[in-house]
């Protein structure tokens, strides 16, 4: 025969087991991405690592969020892809995408109760990421950030030259978090670019997150699998997100010293 238990302590356990997804891991695909775009991803995360659960979010234009796929409770760090029905190029677009990600937010954190969240944005992505970061402070926190091939700058090769996306980042960074943490990584070929964003728009991300926050650091891969497109399932990207952003180490910079020299 089995024991009663009053249904307020139910609810508290309940509850508990709510919590104990401590570290939702939120993916941006950026610019003409859909939700699918981390498939290959999640599939490499999942062979070196237990089981994360997914769950895609597409925003619509009208507001609407849909979600496909679930979180299971006993995972403690979710993986959950957002993209946007209008998934255009162009700086007034990913304002407009800020917003819609906010209201997704909005929407997540009631149903599954956090306050916090760590971050991988692609291309324009890492974009939305940060306004988002800097324009929603007091809404669910963004921990930790790693940004790929991220164009702070545009596609402009000289910080000289700002653009006005790099222009309206700046202006804003002083809502970001003292404690939040930074990647960003860029790709590099032969023409010191990743055959779309230079390096030197990556970098600006500096201007941005420098004496700001926690901690900031810019880093980048070459070769062949360093192109713009295939940044995503670059293996020491991989490697970095699994690491930095999946483990979330007690020091930002721990395990960059055993495999990054």
């Amino acid at each position: 025969m089995g024991h009663w238990v009053p249904l307020e302590l139910r609810f508290k356990a309940w509850l508990a087991r709510k919590k104990r997804i401590a570290n939702r891991l939120f993916l941006y695909p950026g610019s003409g991405g859909t939700n699918d775009r981390f498939d290959q991803l999640f599939k490499t995360v999942n062979q070196h690592y237990r089981q994360h659960s997914i769950l895609k979010v597409e925003v619509m234009a009208d507001g609407q969020v849909k979600t496909k796929g679930q979180i299971v409770w006993r995972d403690k760090v979710p993986l959950i892809v957002v993209s946007f029905e209008n998934n255009n190029d162009g700086d007034e677009n990913v304002f407009k995408q800020t917003e819609w990600f906010e209201k997704a937010m909005q929407q997540l954190t009631k149903q599954y109760h956090f306050k916090k969240f760590n971050g991988v944005g692609y291309s324009n992505g890492g974009l939305v990421l940060t306004r988002y970061a800097e324009r929603y402070p007091k809404e669910a926190q963004l921990s930790r950030l790693l940004t790929i091939g991220t164009p702070y700058n545009g596609l402009n090769a000289s910080i000289k030259d700002e653009s006005p996306m790099l222009t309206d980042l700046k202006s804003q960074k002083e809502h970001l978090s003292k404690k939040m943490v930074v990647y960003s990584v860029g790709g590099t070929t032969t023409g010191g670019d990743d055959g779309i964003v230079p390096a030197s728009s990556v970098a600006a991300g500096r201007e941005v997150f420098q004496n700001q926050i926690a901690h900031y650091m810019s880093m980048f891969v070459s070769g062949n699998d360093a192109k713009h497109t295939s940044l995503p399932e670059n293996e020491t990207i991989v490697y970095l997100i699994e690491e930095l952003i999946v483990q979330q180490p007690v020091d930002p910079q721990k395990p960059l010293s055993a495999k990054l020299k």
